[in-house]
């Protein structure tokens, strides 16, 4: 290697390294604005995605069902909360007046048992003592106490959303540009890759999240649970939320019935674990036949990892970008870096037999 090829080499490796850093750098001082702008990728694929699905079972052009996927949504939820809102508010003020009744109860149960005092200072000092899991318990609480923040920076992400929906082909293009020319068709296919499986997890998790509310519901209104409509739609929308989710939307439900019994305590949690596994192993499984799964402790570790560094939108957001991040990778580093190199020896080594 002559003098002019190893300085070339080493600029080529300084800047690929402050390129590294500056990404690094840019994704944990502003980690929660590049995940609402993810957030608002995920809504414009959503919508873009399913408008060419229906364009493509009708024969009519996407570009007309754009505003049909757009609105439909929002007016399916107005009709949904026109009837529902009444009763959701009557019980979401109940279950506020009941979880400290719970909270109290239970209280004076642990305290009663020998264990009890132990088992309240071990959870006490492990949110205290470790900074780390400290941090990990925060973030998981603020499911319920960045209501406001989250619906600021939902709002932002839904315009944004809009935005990229209505031409993504300029965007694309764009991001395209960046890249050499001889590549630029090879990203363009991963980017369509990328999209398409965004676009059926999102789907797929809708669905599983509106049959859990509904599956939730039901069951509970069977065991006599007066606030069973409020617990479902909590339970169903902490679905979205892989591994962590389910737990969140069974704590309410277990508060609410500990105080009638331990026998409504036990139903209800068989109850939980039925629906979760008729949602893990029926309903995931038919809604994603054509879909990679997602390792669930890949996907645990990206909930921990981004929600200690952003919090709460990183832990609802950790599963799609697992989803993006191996599309990537099987794309452009399995098949084009690992794989591609046998295959040219194998066709050289046909061609010269």
């Amino acid at each position: 290697m002559n003098t002019r090829q190893l300085a070339t080499r080493t600029l080529v490796q300084s800047i690929t390294a402050t390129i590294v850093f500056l990404i690094a750098w840019l994704v944990v001082t502003n980690g929660k604005i590049l995940l609402t702008f993810f957030g608002g990728i995920l809504i414009a694929v959503l919508f873009r995605e399913s408008a060419s699905w229906i364009g493509h079972k009708t024969g009519v052009k996407s570009k007309f069902l754009l505003p049909v996927t757009i609105i439909a949504p929002f007016v399916l939820l107005g009709l949904f909360f026109a009837y529902t809102a009444p009763q959701i508010s009557a019980q979401g003020e109940e279950l506020m007046e009941r979880i400290p009744q719970a909270d109290t109860y239970i209280n004076e149960h642990l305290s009663g048992l020998p264990w009890g005092t132990q088992l309240k200072e071990n959870l006490t000092n492990l949110s205290s003592a470790d900074s780390e899991v400290s941090t990990v318990v925060n973030a998981v609480s603020s499911v319920f106490s960045s209501t406001l923040n989250g619906f600021g920076s939902f709002i932002f992400a839904l315009f944004l959303g809009l935005f990229l929906a209505v031409n993504p082909d300029w965007y694309i293009k764009g991001a395209v540009t960046l890249v050499p020319p001889a590549r630029r068709e090879r990203i363009r296919e991963v980017l369509g890759a990328c999209g398409r499986a965004l676009s059926g997890w999102l789907v797929a998790k809708i669905a599983s999240m509106v049959l859990v509310g509904i599956l939730t519901t039901l069951g509970l209104w069977a065991l006599g649970t007066d606030l069973a409509l409020v617990l479902g739609v909590i339970a169903a929308l902490l679905s979205f939320i892989p591994n962590i989710g389910p737990i969140l939307g069974f704590i309410p439900a277990a508060m609410v019935s500990v105080i009638t019994g331990l026998d409504t305590l036990l139903y209800v949690s068989i109850l939980y674990f039925a629906v979760q596994m008729i949602e893990s192993y029926v309903l995931t499984p038919m809604l994603q036949a054509e879909l990679a799964d997602l390792p669930p402790a890949l996907t645990l570790f990206a909930q921990v990892a981004l929600g200690a560094m952003v919090g709460m939108a990183g832990i609802l957001l950790a599963a799609p970008l697992c989803v993006a991040a191996m599309v990537f990778i099987n794309k452009l580093y399995v098949e084009d870096i690992l794989e591609k190199p046998n295959e040219n020896r194998q066709t050289e080594h046909e061609q010269t037999n």
